[in-house]
């Protein structure tokens, strides 16, 4: 088993060698990793730091938004499984390992997990893996739910939604679990699949008016997305 993994970087110069050290040190073994790093039209020196940590390919997309970044990850890709990392985000080592064994059970089309904050934050995501269940009984509509620095797809599923939703920030997530979901098969959110991550939004934007954003969004994609 081969896994790409694609790391969507826009000025991320001070984060991006922590992040691709944390891919390079995963138990599936180096050799089996590709570390894709697709720099979206940085003003800093993100490409050159990327380079030097040791991803296997850095490559530019210059139309802004976080799945067009990811978009040019998969079309370079050459993994089994391409998995999803936010460039301020550091997986534990067997990350890649859980990935793997999710998805080769065939029971789901997409897996994806929490951030691990280290602080009260964590605690909001008890809930989540109950979000796309309960929305589907109450709405009948499917639904998911997936943290777009902590996702991955098999190839399979990637072929069958065909590109990502062309969506910038935020939302850019929900309109891939609800695709996935929709075309593809079961999203599962697991709790056992964490990365570490910077709290970089709370402390800039506060718990509560980042918590409600991303809540607007999820809503408005799950009853408005064209699936």
């Amino acid at each position: 088993m081969r896994y790409s993994v694609v790391i969507p970087a826009y000025n991320e110069e001070a984060f991006i060698a922590a992040t691709v050290n944390s891919v390079k040190s995963q138990t599936v073994g180096r050799e089996n990793i590709e570390i894709i790093v697709v720099d979206n039209n940085s003003k800093d020196k993100t490409s050159e730091a990327a380079k030097k940590a040791g991803a296997d390919i850095v490559v530019v997309e210059k139309k802004q938004g976080t799945n067009m970044a990811r978009q040019k990850g998969i079309d370079v890709s050459k993994g089994d499984i391409v998995a999803f990392l936010d460039a301020d985000s550091e997986p534990p080592k067997d990350w890649l390992h859980k990935i793997g064994g999710f998805l080769e059970s065939g029971k789901y089309a997409a897996v994806s997990g929490p951030y691990k904050y280290g602080s009260w934050q964590d605690m909001a995501f008890v809930f989540f893996p109950y979000i796309g269940p309960f929305f589907q009984f109450i709405f009948r509509k499917k639904a998911g739910v997936m943290m777009g620095g902590n996702f991955a797809l098999p190839k399979e599923t990637i072929n069958k939604i065909g590109k990502l939703p062309q969506v910038k920030f935020y939302g850019d997530d929900t309109y891939i679990a609800v695709t996935v979901a929709r075309k593809a098969g079961k999203v599962l959110f697991t709790r056992n699949l964490w990365v570490k991550s910077s709290p970089r939004r709370f402390k800039s934007q506060g718990t509560f008016g980042t918590a409600l954003k991303y809540f607007y969004h999820f809503l408005k994609v799950y009853f408005t997305a064209k699936v």
